[in-house]
């Protein structure tokens, strides 16, 4: 997509576009919490966890962009679940380490699983090239929202956080 095609639109147009594009991610996050009981901060922190296990509370606090005490109701609402574990850190005391357990990883998967099979299903009638377009805006929204990434692989999960913290175990 070039520069000119957007430019050649009515901003009320592209503004429309923009809000029909919030409310159909508002309106899946909807059905997200009926179904498996997340909102998306639930959902982002336990990705989070599978990617950086075990991680501290002021690691999940930067991640999220929250206070301290914001990101430990985020746990405490996961914990309740079971779906994370807290423990004291070994390596220093005074640190707390999340870690994402069985169940929050089995969660994972079912949300995941009906996430793909929703998109799968709506793309359908796409054709290869429309897919094509689809997958590369996704795969660059961060960069087009201008917002960090998570890596510039999605498929390689970065575990240096994690990895640290359990050789200090």
């Amino acid at each position: 997509m070039k520069k000119g095609l957007i430019d050649s639109k009515p901003r009320a147009q592209i503004d429309e576009i923009l809000y029909n594009a919030m409310a159909a991610v508002y309106q899946f996050d909807q059905q997200k919490i009926k179904l498996f009981g997340m909102t998306y901060q639930d959902s982002y922190l336990l990705y989070y966890l599978r990617r950086n296990s075990p991680v501290r509370m002021s690691d999940i606090a930067a991640e999220l962009s929250v206070h301290i005490s914001t990101a430990s109701r985020a746990v405490d609402r996961l914990e309740k679940r079971g779906l994370v574990s807290r423990s004291k850190d070994p390596a220093d005391k005074r640190n707390i380490l999340v870690e994402l357990n069985e169940a929050g990883l089995k969660l994972m998967k079912a949300s995941e699983d009906h996430s793909y099979e929703r998109i799968f299903s709506g793309v359908q009638d796409y054709s290869t090239e429309e897919l094509a377009a689809i997958m590369k805006a996704a795969a660059n929204l961060s960069t087009i929202l201008g917002v960090p990434s998570l890596n510039s692989d999605p498929a390689a999960p970065n575990t240096e956080k994690g990895a640290a913290i359990k050789r200090r175990r």
